[in-house]
């Protein structure tokens, strides 16, 4: 407003004359009519301005066919979340056809809102929002980010927990600490020859990794980032840490030869190129630490890591797979003779047998060795008081006779054996229901199978157990 109120204020109206009677409800003394209203020259629309984003940031409006413009627009993928897909989303596709005859994205990736725990969306009015700069200062920047993103499987809303800052970090933890153990290694340069188990772990994990690699492919094409995440966090924590460095670290005071040292710092240089997109600080920092005997000034974020699983020595799936399972078998053998040390309370220190007939793949037997603590012996009977175990259709054996009190044992067998044979009896209760088989899906009968026959093998066992420990 101007002439003799000089810009006494402002109001927002559809159209002039609504703006007239606005005027003069808000500030009375315009009613003597010696007023002007004027029209702002330089503004727009909160949202209509917005429409015009992905146009105007490269001056396509003002010059529509500068150099940038033509490079960057249209783009690939829009992310944002779904609460602004009317106002902001189909407004911007609208001023892309409008303004520049296409589109200015191909896809939309929408983010879950977060929320607080009470499930209210987070806002400076409510106040209910963390400061992000505290928790970095807590957490770090990859703790929170890599927190957040594990809990935010696409589209869907996040209730905020400061202890998914806390698991992110605790992450970032374990992977600066596997870091400092390897390059705390001493390396033996003269040793050319790896360990017989090292050689199985590192052709193991290799194939592992360049599988983790292409499933890791196919979920960002699906853009299903949070299960990309937790793929890899799972091959970093379980695959990595839990099973090949426990494998291949050194003994105590002892050296690393060369080869098992190569492989080693080359899986992680991979793994954290795959970590990258979600932890940018470590991972880079990880990187310029292995690359440092280089003299090499390039980021991770433009290194090339195709060649590595696209050329692999072992392109055939069905290989890789074979591979893959031979190994998963190695794990739950040895994770059945460490359930059977801390069922029988025996210590990790006191060396075992395990017994095994002749359907045991040899070829893992220094990996069993190693993490499970045990002699291995090739035998056709197993001995009386051994707590037995199938993998596959191989039977595994420990003695552990003189180790144990027999009459606990027992009980405790008779007690599984009990409630082996009432889920035994649901089980054929539902296969022998006509109406079941006839109309469940397939596969859902053949897990009830499945089911029994697991439930009949570990009963075979147990009453085989027992019937030893009797003798």
């Amino acid at each position: 407003m101007s002439n003799d109120y000089k810009n006494i204020g402002f109001i927002v109206a559809e159209n002039a004359e609504a703006a007239q009677k606005l005027a003069l409800e808000k500030f009375p003394q315009l009613k003597d009519g010696n007023y002007k209203l004027v029209q702002d020259e330089d503004s727009l629309d909160t949202w209509f301005s917005s429409w015009l984003w992905p146009v105007s940031v490269f001056d396509g409006i003002n010059n529509p066919d500068n150099e940038e413009i033509k490079y960057y627009y249209p783009t690939s993928d829009l992310v944002t979340a779904p609460d602004i897909i009317f106002f902001w989303v189909a407004r911007m596709i609208m001023a892309g056809e409008e303004y520049r005859g296409e589109e200015p994205f191909r896809n939309v990736y929408f983010t879950g809102i977060v929320r607080d725990k009470l499930g209210r969306k987070m806002s400076k009015q409510l106040g209910n929002s963390p400061d992000p700069i505290e928790l970095m200062n807590k957490y770090g920047a990859d703790g929170v980010r890599m927190g957040m993103l594990l809990s935010a499987p696409a589209g869907n809303d996040i209730h905020f927990d400061e202890a998914l800052c806390e698991q992110g970090r605790n992450f970032c933890n374990k992977i600066w600490n596997a870091f400092r153990l390897v390059k705390g290694w001493e390396i033996d340069y003269l040793d050319n020859e790896m360990p017989q188990k090292n050689v199985v772990a590192t052709y193991w994990f290799h194939n592992v990794l360049i599988q983790a690699k292409k499933e890791v492919d196919d979920l960002f094409s699906k853009y299903r980032l949070s299960e990309a995440l937790t793929l890899i966090y799972k091959l970093f924590w379980d695959d990595f840490c839990a099973w090949y460095l426990e494998i291949v670290k050194p003994e105590f005071g002892k050296p690393v030869d060369k080869g098992t040292y190569n492989f080693t710092e080359n899986f992680f240089e991979h793994l954290v190129k795959l970590l990258h997109p979600f932890m940018p600080f470590i991972t880079e920092e990880i990187y310029q630490q292995i690359k440092a005997y280089l003299n090499e000034s390039k980021s991770i974020m433009i290194d090339n890591d195709e060649d590595y699983f696209y050329h692999s020595e072992n392109p055939n799936e069905v290989i890789i797979e074979n591979i893959i399972s031979n190994f998963e078998k190695v794990k739950e053998v040895i994770t059945n003779i460490r359930n059977i040390r801390a069922s029988k309370n025996i210590s990790p220190k006191e060396k075992l047998t395990l017994q095994v007939n002749n359907e045991h793949n040899a070829d893992y037997n220094e990996v069993i060795k190693k993490l499970a603590n045990v002699e291995i012996e090739d035998v056709g009977e197993k001995s009386a008081g051994a707590v037995s175990f199938m993998v596959g259709t191989c039977e595994y054996a420990v003695p552990v006779g003189n180790l144990i009190n027999a009459d606990e044992e027992i009980k405790k067998m008779q007690a599984e054996i009990a409630y082996l044979e009432g889920f035994l009896k649901s089980v054929n209760a539902k296969l022998s229901n006509e109406k079941f088989v006839a109309n469940a899906k397939p596969e859902i009968v053949e897990n009830e199978r499945k089911k029994k026959n697991d439930a009949e093998q570990k009963l075979a066992s147990l009453n085989e157990n027992i019937e030893n420990f009797k003798r």
